[in-house]
C-alpha cells in the first residue's frame, strides 16, 4: 500500500570537519555535541565518502515503511514512477536529481570550489556538476567568533597569487582575498558552481545540491587531514581544476543582491502560509519553499515529488507524524496532503523535467 509519504531514517554521515551539535539540538539530543558527524544527509542515492576514507554505502538513504528502514535507491528502482513520476524518471532515471542536507559546523570548513555543470560534463564527465544552496536555521558563537559565511572574491583579488596558492597547497593570503558575511537564521544563499566559498564555525542549516560530492579542495591541511592531489582536484589536472572558478569580484552588497534571495508568499490558508525560498528560475537545478504551519494546511502537488525536512515542531503528514529534525518523501502519486499540527517543514522540489 502507498504511504502518503515515507520517512527518512537518521543518515548521519562521516565528514573531515567538526560539527553536528546545531543538529543534536534540532533533534532534542542530550547532551548536544560536535563530532566528525556534522552532517545528516537526507534523499541521498550516492555514497557520502570523503576525501580520506571509503566506507560502501556510506550516505544512502534508508526511507522507513513499518518502521522497518528500506534502501532508498532500491526502493527508487522499484517504484520509479509512483515514487518520482514518469517524465522525471524517463529524463533523469530512477534518482531524486537533488541531494539535501542537515549541515552544522563547529570550526571553519576549508575553502573550496565546485565545478559548473558544463565543467563537470566536460572535464569529469559527470552529468551533476555542484550549484547549492544554504537555508540557515540557527547561528550560535564558536570561542567568541560570531557566525560567518566565505563567499566569492573581494577587491583584494589577486587571481594569479591565488591560483599559485591553490596549486602550493598552503592559503596565506588567498582567503582574506574572499567576502566574510555574518548570517542570520531564514537567510537563503545560492552558491553557484565555480564561486569559492567556506562555512563559517556556528551556522546550522538546511543544504540542497546537485546530487554530487565534486569539490576542489586546494589546501593539503584540511582540518588536519594531509590530502593527495587526485584528492584535492578531483582527479584532473590542478590547474583545469583551479581554472573552474569563479574569478569575479563582488562586493558584500552585490554578494547579497545576486546570491540572496528574498521570500514570497505563495498560498495562505488559515494562519498557515506557503512561502517560496528558493524558485526554479533563481537556481534551475532545484527549488524550496518553508511551509509554516499552525493548525493545518492542504498541501497539494501536482507535477512533482518533494524532499521534506521538518525544522520547527512536530507535524503530521496524512496520518504520519514526523518530528522536529526528521525528513521525509513525498511521492509523486501523492497529490495532495492535509499537513497539521504547529511548526516549520522546508520542502525541496526537483529539477524541472522541462
Amino acid at each position: 500500500m502507498m504511504m502518503p509519504i515515507y520517512p527518512f531514517a537518521p543518515n548521519r554521515v562521516l565528514r573531515l570537519y567538526l560539527g553536528g551539535y546545531g543538529i543534536d539540538q534540532l533533534c532534542g539530543k542530550t547532551p548536544a555535541e560536535d563530532t566528525r558527524f556534522p552532517e545528516n544527509w537526507i534523499a541521498s542515492v550516492i555514497e557520502g565518502n570523503g576525501r580520506a576514507y571509503h566506507s560502501p554505502g556510506h550516505g544512502i538513504s534508508k526511507i522507513l515503511i513499518d518502521g522497518t528502514p528500506v534502501d532508498f535507491p532500491q526502493f527508487l528502482r522499484d517504484h520509479a514512477e509512483m515514487m518520482l513520476g514518469p517524465a522525471h524518471a524517463a529524463k533523469f532515471g530512477p534518482v531524486p536529481g537533488v541531494l539535501v542536507k542537515f549541515l552544522d559546523s563547529a570550526e571553519q570548513l576549508p575553502l573550496q570550489m565546485h565545478p559548473t555543470r558544463a565543467d563537470a560534463k566536460k572535464y569529469l564527465h559527470s552529468d551533476y556538476g555542484k550549484t547549492e544552496a544554504w537555508i540557515v536555521l540557527s547561528t550560535r558563537k564558536i570561542n567568541g567568533r560570531e557566525p560567518y559565511l566565505l563567499v566569492g572574491f573581494n577587491d583584494k583579488l589577486d587571481r594569479g597569487l591565488f591560483t599559485w596558492e591553490c596549486l602550493d597547497g598552503k592559503f596565506v593570503k588567498g582567503e582574506t582575498m574572499l567576502n566574510k558575511l555574518y548570517v542570520s537564521p531564514g537567510d537563503v544563499i545560492i552558491i553557484r558552481g565555480g564561486l569559492p566559498h567556506a562555512i563559517g564555525p556556528g551556522v546550522t542549516m538546511v543544504e540542497i545540491m546537485e546530487p554530487s560530492d565534486w569539490v576542489i579542495v586546494p589546501e593539503i591541511n584540511c582540518c588536519g587531514v594531509q590530502l593527495n592531489e587526485k584528492q584535492r582536484f578531483m582527479g584532473i589536472d590542478p590547474e583545469i581544476a583551479v581554472n573552474m572558478t569563479d574569478f569575479t569580484p563582488y562586493t558584500i552588497a552585490e554578494i547579497r543582491e545576486k546570491f540572496f534571495t528574498v521570500r514570497k508568499l505563495l498560498e495562505k490558508q488559515g494562519t498557515s502560509t506557503l512561502t517560496s525560498l528558493i524558485s526554479p528560475a533563481e537556481c534551475g537545478y532545484f527549488s524550496a519553499s518553508e511551509l509554516k504551519i499552525d493548525g493545518q494546511f492542504r498541501l497539494a502537488k501536482q507535477d512533482s515529488f518533494a524532499i521534506g525536512a521538518v525544522v520547527e515542531g512536530n507535524l503530521n503528514f496524512g496520518g504520519t507524524t514526523v518530528e522536529q529534525g526528521g525528513s521525509f518523501f513525498l511521492p509523486y502519486a501523492t497529490k495532495e496532503v492535509m499537513v497539521s499540527g504547529n511548526g516549520r517543514v522546508i520542502l525541496i522540489d526537483p529539477p524541472r523535467v522541462s
